[in-house]
Order: structure tokens, then sequence, then C-alpha cells
């Protein structure tokens, strides 16, 4: 039989479950699916394979962020003065920088581009591997949405 959450407590009604507090030096060895609130980082934690991962952040909110281009069938670098915003009236800029492809949803016609296969990054540019499409005028499949902000388990 598993373990149960010890000390449930009756609060205006509601049920609650004290979750373990400690500092990220008193962190124990861990076991899959135990979690704790860090009081160092002021985050809830879980230990996942061989580490503790940040399930939670102090701020807890995010900001998503969506920059839209259009392909033209030749251009390859976007960002950086690069390519075309989604009107084709100014030079297209990323609204963040990218460390890791993993960081971004990346679509071109709707379609999910698969990172280091189908496009790069470095800082304010996506790099893909061959042109977005051009504007057919009958189709969506020159619009390149970017989407950034959701962040992996453990960020």
């Amino acid at each position: 039989m598993g373990r149960f959450v010890k000390n449930p407590k009756l609060d205006n009604g509601a049920l609650t479950v004290g979750i373990p507090q400690v500092t990220t030096a008193q962190r124990p060895t861990g076991q899959n699916g135990e979690i704790i609130y860090n009081t160092t980082t002021s985050t809830y934690q879980t230990f996942i394979g061989s580490q503790w991962y940040n399930v939670s952040t102090a701020a807890g909110t995010k900001t998503i962020t969506i920059d839209n281009f259009q392909g033209d069938g030749s251009t390859t670098v976007f960002g950086n003065g690069s390519g075309n915003t989604l009107d084709g009236s100014t030079a297209a800029s990323l609204s963040f920088s990218i460390a890791d492809e993993e960081d971004v949803l990346v679509f071109v016609g709707g379609v999910y581009q698969i990172p280091n296969t189908n496009y790069t990054v470095g800082g304010n540019t996506i790099t893909f591997g061959s042109a977005p499409p051009g504007n057919d005028g009958q189709s969506n499949d020159h619009i390149i949405t970017i989407i950034h902000g959701l962040h992996k388990l453990g960020e």
C-alpha cells in the first residue's frame, strides 16, 4: 500500500494537508513522487528520477509571448531585422531571447515544427532549415507563429 499524506487539517470547512517545508540544504535524498515546499526558493518541488524539480514559481505567474511573421519562400532567418512581420510592414524582431530550441513552440502554416530538426535558435533569431512558403493568397501556409513562455518542468 502507498503512503498517505499525514496530518490533514480542517480549516474554514476545507480539508488541507501540510507539505513538509525545508531549505535547499535540508532536502532529503528523495524518492520518486515526494513533494516538498522549498523555503529557500519559495517553490514547491517534486522528486523525479534522481533530482528535485520545481513545480511552481515564487512569482506564480508567467508571461506567454506570441510573435507572428510571414514567410516569403526564400528567407530562412527571422529576427534581428531579418524576415517580415505578418503584415509585411516592418522587419521581423523577436520580442524575447531564446536560449534553447525547446523553450519555444514553432508553427509554420499551423504545422508544428520540430526543434533542432526544422529550426534552430540563437538569441533573438530563429533559423529554419528550409524557407517557409510565401503568401499564395489562398492559404495561411506562410504564417509563422512562435510561442514563448511555456516553461518546462524544473524552470
